[in-house]
């Protein structure tokens, strides 16, 4: 499962429209749809009801219990790359300067 259309997922839920996370991503809504269909195919099921012209987004059963997922996959990915940077910042720190003799 890709993080960056869990993003997408999560951000057109949020803002509770596709145009809108696309801008809020700085994407063209068409990357969006694209992401988000994808995630609909490698899951096997439809993540929003899909009415034309509807004016705002609406979940699936399927679509919720992702929501609820990806909120936590993010937070991990967000917890991840917090502790690394923690332990880098720390080892950068811990390492011997060099110095320089002429």
């Amino acid at each position: 499962m890709d993080l960056r259309a869990l993003r997408y997922f999560v951000e057109t839920v949020r803002l509770n429209s596709f145009t809108q996370a696309a801008q809020a991503l700085g994407y063209v809504q068409s990357n969006v749809t694209v992401q988000i269909k994808s995630l609909e195919k490698e899951l096997g099921t439809l993540l929003f009801v899909r009415e034309r012209f509807a004016k705002r987004v609406e979940l699936t059963e399927a679509g919720r219990k992702v929501l609820d997922y990806a909120y936590r996959l993010l937070a991990l990915e967000r917890e991840a790359f917090s502790a690394v940077s923690e332990v880098a910042r720390l080892a950068s720190r811990q390492a011997p300067q060099s110095t320089q003799t002429s």
